[in-house]
């Protein structure tokens, strides 16, 4: 008969459920943080000309590179949910406190 341990929940798993329904839940405002910042360069209202221009279009670069940094960053925050158990045991439960709040690396 195996010896088996009381399992109690994973702070860790815990902590990456609450930063990914975070995450998650402002995915659509991180990614367009940038979109207003566009649309007014883009208008030549603010400024313009060549220089404008120029940097308008990378503006507008880097507005598209954050949409896609922010869907990759909950990815991973799902993927690495996905594999840390919701139970674990106490020994388990204490360590992952540790890491959490900074103690143990």
């Amino acid at each position: 008969m195996a010896d088996t341990q009381p399992q109690v929940p994973s702070p860790m798993h815990a902590a990456l459920a609450e930063l990914y329904a975070n995450i998650q839940r402002d995915e659509p405002t991180m990614a367009s943080a940038l979109k207003n910042a566009c649309q007014q360069m883009g208008g030549g209202v603010v400024w313009y000309g060549s220089a404008a221009s120029g940097w308008t279009d990378q503006l507008n670069g880097h507005s598209g590179d954050l949409g896609t940094s922010i869907g990759t960053a909950v990815s991973e925050v799902y993927s690495a949910l996905a594999a840390v158990p919701a139970t674990c045991s106490l020994a388990q439960a204490k360590t992952e406190q540790l890491i959490l709040s900074g103690r143990l690396s």
